[in-house]
C-alpha cells in the first residue's frame, strides 16, 4: 500500500499523528505490504485506543496490528472452510 493511501487512512479515523510519527517505520519495515484491503487498517485503528499524549514505540503498534491481521485472516480462513452443513455432521 502506498504512502498517500495510508496517510488519508490514517487522516480519516483521526490518527494522522501516528502516521507523522511512524510513516519511516513505515515504509522500512513494509508493515502495511502485505495488506490487501484498506479497510483492515482502518478497522484496527477504530478497535485500538491511541492517545496522542501517551508515548508509543513502533514495536509496540506493530506487534499489535501484527495480532489484530493475523486474526482476521484467519477468521477469514476459518469463514471459508466453514461449510452450510456443519452443524448436521454426526
Amino acid at each position: 500500500m502506498d504512502g498517500h493511501s495510508l496517510n488519508n487512512i490514517f487522516e480519516e479515523t483521526g490518527y494522522l499523528f501516528l502516521y507523522d510519527k511512524f510513516s519511516y517505520q513505515f515504509y522500512v519495515s513494509g508493515l502495511f505490504d502485505l495488506v490487501d484491503q484498506e479497510r483492515i487498517i482502518s478497522d484496527f485503528l477504530s478497535a485500538y485506543g491511541f492517545d496522542e499524549k501517551n508515548s508509543l514505540f513502533f514495536d509496540d503498534f506493530s506487534f499489535h496490528f501484527n495480532c489484530f491481521h493475523y486474526s482476521h485472516q484467519k477468521q477469514k480462513m476459518l469463514n471459508f472452510l466453514r461449510t452450510d452443513y456443519d452443524e448436521h455432521i454426526c
